[in-house]
């Protein structure tokens, strides 16, 4: 009487699954890393925003709005937690509300946060080669264009209208940013989609004479989405905010904020 042969295990299937269940095992490693990070740096930057208070407009006797910086920052205590601060940003009713870091270059805080943790989230942080106190013609600002809104992913929603239609200037016309010895008041002029490597003009820090940098702002203004209220007549510095954008890997989404008040912090 023959014996019936045993079905083994075939080599190839078990080393098919094997396969799946190390992919498997790798994309949730994945997964977790990233929504670890997003919450490590949505935690860190809500606890810093302890160093900041921001009071409501006040409206005077006439209905008018008092013109006043709305937020005071504890710039000792956040030195104490980065030497490398040198500023906050914060438009009113948004999420832009950071500390602004300065690095030795452009890549360090693309991939750390304020506190210097590795996090894929990275910092608010002005190039490091302007004036650290935005004196500079043009102080450009970076910031990773988060999927969560965080950082500057909610510029797109709020100032690019071939995103949202709904995008509106007017709603948040302000960018406040201050400094250990200044509260500096901008208002928006200009804001559009580039590419890197054809648009590197836009990142142009500081000119030799008055006269190109009015034809820089001027260029700025010719090339955005829409015209402003703001005037730029006073060729007080300029303040670029600067994110990346889904559309190419080379475009970048800036906005364009002209200085129109300046008064020492008390």
């Amino acid at each position: 009487m023959k014996k019936k042969k045993e079905k083994g295990k075939n080599p190839l299937s078990t080393l098919l699954l094997l396969i799946c269940l190390a992919v498997a095992g790798f994309s949730a490693y994945k997964l977790y890393t990233f929504y670890r990070g997003y919450h490590d740096a949505d935690e860190e930057y809500e606890a810093l925003t302890d160093y900041v208070n921001i009071e409501e407009e006040e409206e005077t006797e006439d209905g008018k709005k008092q013109k006043k910086c709305p937020i005071t920052v504890d710039f000792p205590s956040l030195q104490a937690i980065n030497p490398d601060v040198v500023a906050w940003i914060y438009i009113p009713k948004t999420q832009v509300n950071y500390p602004v870091a300065q690095g030795e270059d452009n890549e360090y805080y693309l991939n750390y946060s304020f506190e210097k943790k590795r996090n894929f989230c990275g910092a608010i942080y002005l190039d490091a080669k302007c004036q650290p106190d935005f004196s500079s013609d043009n102080s450009i600002v970076f910031g990773h264009n988060m999927k969560n809104g965080s950082m500057f992913g909610e510029l797109k929603t709020l100032y690019d209208k071939a995103y949202n239609e709904g995008a509106d200037w007017r709603k948040h016309p302000v960018v406040w940013v201050v400094t250990p010895q200044w509260n500096m008041e901008y208002k928006i002029y200009a804001a559009r989609e580039i590419e890197t490597g054809l648009d590197e003009d836009v990142y142009m820090i500081d000119f030799a004479q008055r006269e190109g940098y009015a034809r820089w702002i001027e260029e700025q203004k010719q090339a955005s989405q829409y015209k402003t209220k703001a005037s730029t007549e006073s060729l007080e510095p300029s303040l670029t905010l600067s994110t990346c954008t889904s559309t190419s890997e080379n475009g970048r989404f800036v906005v364009h904020a002209i200085r129109v008040g300046k008064t020492a912090r008390q």
